[in-house]
């Protein structure tokens, strides 16, 4: 068992939340935030680019397609670079990179700019949540990491509820570009702290196996893409989809092959702890979920119910109000409580919130909506911070990197699968519900003869119609809508079971082991 010796010793002189060492964590804690904000600040502001930059929907997508296929390339490599170049040096040259990059973005005056700059962006943030994550399990004790983690949990938790809002401010009220420009002073002040207070750890002479990573890199990244623009290319109806999977699986086996050679830029020994592989299971199921829920939620609330762009934004606050009130409740809970218990509740609260959208009708109450979106926020703390605390359970604190890059890897990869299989959902459901509706627009339908006796005296039957199929349509992609969120609901029920597979952190005992 590690002892708290190994831990850096607290100042007792100083109060525990200005010590260096939390400063540090705050500082790695907001630029993580940055980083996983920008994967969501800039979906609002999308019509803004398009015209800025002349490019139609899917040109702009490909600047978030970028973005993501560079950090799911980069985020596993985490363990690697840190232990070749020191985490202070990387963490220094992620900030750099990022906040140059985003001004760069800011700058773009055309589409080819943007997408290469977002590809560079993508680099300089790639390493930022797992170098928190990481920093945080190694410098504080096992009593004080409750408290750390709550605050990486929050950014995790906060980024993808308040990108869309800070998004949608910004655009409307500024200018889309400072949906970049605002992480400059973000980048400096944590460039800044990090350099005054951090320390300074050893760099190991690691060997590079170049072959692994290029077979890694060309195989994640053609994964992501498939992802990322599968449903935009109908899938596996589109020969290019279908060349771009074989690809990556392809490369990912040859990938695997290398990692069970021992030659690989990750250290596959962290596979062999069952309870990490069910912690990345479990964190690939809820982040799959959840993100999928929360998706397209905004574009309902603007297409379905006529809410202002950033009204939308503002209506999903509520999820991080309530996520800041019950971080400290849910640390002091696993204290005492079985982390699992807390894990499941959170799950079942979560899955409770996805049920309670799913049942949105077209006058549905703004209270209503606030009510929804509180319960998923508790639901989303409840489960994120005992799984931040169990996933480092019999980790070796040479192995903490490692753990946390391929852990945000799947945390990663699971939003973008979630965001794609919503759209996937949502896009076969509006065809099928406009088929079904549709089908009932007849002056031979009694429904449609009631529904047309209520409307204004002489207006021709074909006129009618039109107003039917325009009524029609704006039904159906609410319908859709709502049937995705019934089965994301089923889907969180589903992975209930899973909490209850992971290792109980014994309570007061060190989370970390050797």
């Amino acid at each position: 068992m590690q002892s708290t010796s190994e831990f850096p010793s607290p100042q007792s002189n100083i109060n525990f939340w200005l010590e260096p060492r939390t400063l540090v964590a705050y500082a790695v804690s907001l630029l993580a935030l940055a980083e996983i904000i920008d994967l969501t600040i800039v979906a609002v502001a999308i019509p803004h680019i398009m015209g800025s930059l002349s490019a139609n929907l899917s040109e702009v997508s490909l600047t978030m397609t970028s973005y993501i296929v560079a950090a799911a390339v980069c985020i596993p490599l985490t363990g690697l670079v840190t232990r070749k170049f020191g985490m202070k040096h990387v963490v220094l040259a992620s900030a750099v990179i990022f906040g140059i990059s985003s001004v760069l973005c800011g700058m773009s005056t055309s589409l080819n700019e943007m997408i290469f700059f977002r590809l560079v962006q993508g680099v300089g943030g790639a390493f930022l949540p797992s170098i928190a994550q990481s920093y945080i399990s190694r410098s504080f004790t096992p009593e004080e990491q409750p408290k750390m983690m709550t605050v990486f949990s929050l950014c995790v938790v906060m980024g993808p509820i308040i990108g869309p809002v800070f998004g949608g401010a910004l655009a409307e009220n500024l200018d889309w570009r400072w949906c970049f420009y605002v992480n400059v002073p973000i980048c400096i002040a944590g460039f800044l702290l990090i350099w005054r207070y951090m320390n300074n750890d050893k760099h190991d002479d690691v060997k590079i196996d170049y072959l692994s990573f290029a077979f890694m890199a060309l195989g994640v990244g053609c994964l992501e893409y498939f992802i990322d623009e599968g449903n935009t290319n109908n899938w596996f109806d589109s020969m290019e989809m279908v060349i771009v999977l074989t690809i990556a699986i392809v490369l990912l086996i040859f990938f695997v092959w290398r990692g069970l050679l021992g030659k690989s830029v990750i250290n596959f020994k962290i596979f062999k702890n069952a309870n990490f592989v069910l912690c990345c299971l479990s964190m690939f199921m809820f982040m799959l979920m959840a993100s999928a829920s929360l998706a397209y939620f905004p574009t309902m609330l603007q297409q379905s119910f006529g809410y202002p762009v950033d009204t939308a934004g503002y209506i999903t606050a509520p999820r991080g109000l309530i996520a800041f009130v019950i971080a400290p409740i849910v640390a002091k809970l696993i204290g005492t409580v079985d982390a699992r218990r807390v894990m499941f509740v959170g799950l079942l609260t979560f899955g409770i919130g996805c049920f309670m959208l799913s049942s949105y009708a077209p006058m549905v109450s703004q209270s209503y909506i606030i009510c929804s979106m509180l319960i998923q926020g508790a639901g989303m703390m409840a489960f994120f911070i005992p799984i931040m605390q169990i996933v480092f359970i019999d980790v070796p604190q040479s192995l903490h990197s490692d753990i946390s890059g391929v852990f945000n890897f799947f945390r990663n990869i699971a939003s973008s699968v979630g965001t794609s299989l919503s759209s996937t959902i949502v896009s076969h459901q509006m065809q099928v519900t406009y088929h079904d509706m549709g089908a009932h627009v007849s002056p031979y339908e009694r429904g449609y003869l009631w529904w047309s006796q209520s409307l204004a005296s002489g207006i021709p039957e074909q006129s009618k119609i039109v107003l039917a199929q325009a009524q029609v349509m704006g039904q159906g992609a609410l319908v859709s809508y709502l049937d995705s969120f019934f089965a994301f609901g089923c889907g969180m029920l589903l992975i209930l079971w899973l909490p209850f597979l992971l290792k109980r952190p014994a309570a007061g005992a060190p989370v970390h082991m050797d």
